[in-house]
This record gives structure tokens, sequence and C-alpha cells, in this order.
């Protein structure tokens, strides 16, 4: 990896972290397009998508999700973005589109992105010191809507 890909991808992170996410979105396009076979291609296409989730443009956050998932199907979560997060960038993109369905409104969508990120038993997050896979998240996202929504 070199240095300028892991310069570009802290950048970006730099920039979300401030919420200053076209720029943040520019950092990681720049990575993409220099480095498209970087092994942090699809972490920078998560975080293009994360960034226009935050910018409650949902279609655009799904449609980068699936690039990735279709692109980088068997591509790992970086440990560069010290989340805690081990597994398939896969199960965070359907944890994110089953979010982004929420948003919108599409329960029977969202409900269907539930079963697509079930087959992930590998992928995780550490919190609490517990594992919690991106299925038992998007699980409980789920469940909070639909409190929310019968209130």
């Amino acid at each position: 990896m070199h240095d300028k890909e892991k310069t570009l991808f802290t950048n970006g992170l730099k920039f979300a972290q401030d919420e200053f996410f076209l720029d943040s979105i520019n950092e990681f396009n720049t990575l993409v397009e220099d480095y498209a076979d970087s092994e942090l291609a699809d972490d920078a296409l998560y975080n293009i998508g994360l960034c226009y989730f935050e910018m409650n443009s949902f279609v655009k956050a799904i449609e980068i999700y699936n690039v990735v998932i279709n692109n980088y199907p068997g591509s790992t979560i970086s440990s560069l973005e010290g989340r805690g997060e081990t597994g398939k960038t896969a199960a965070k993109c359907h944890y994110a589109i089953l979010n982004c369905f929420l948003a919108l409104n599409k329960l029977k969508e969202a409900t269907r992105e539930l079963q697509k990120a079930k087959e992930y038993t590998e992928s995780f997050v550490i919190y609490e010191g517990k594992r919690i896979t991106f299925y038992q998240l998007a699980t409980q996202a789920l469940k909070t809507y639909n409190q929310i929504q019968q209130q």
C-alpha cells in the first residue's frame, strides 16, 4: 500500500469527522480513481456512501453501497478506520442500505436487506467488549424503527 493511499484515506476520514462531507467524498474518490486496486478502495467507497447518508442523500448512498457489494464482494473492512470492526465490507453495506431504506420509509426493502445481511456471520463490531454482527445491528434498527412507527 502506498503512503498516498493512506493519506487520502485518513484525510477523507478527517473531513467526514469534521462534517466536510463533499471534501471527504473528493478525497475518497481520488483514492478510488488513482488506486482502483487498493485494499482501501472498497472502504473508501463505503465511506462515500456514508457521507451521502449523512447528507440525507439516501438513494445516492444506496447506489454507492451497491457498487461496493457488486464490485468488491470479498473485500474486508480496513483496520485503518479503527472502529473495532471485522469481516466483509459488504456486511456493513447491507446494514447501511437497510438504514437508508428505513430513512426513506421503505420497510419492505429494508426487510429484504435484513435477509441479505444474515449471511455475514463473521462480520461484526466489538461494542463494550461484545461481538455484535451487522445482522444483529440491522435487526435492532428494524425493531427500533417499528417501535417508533407504532408511537
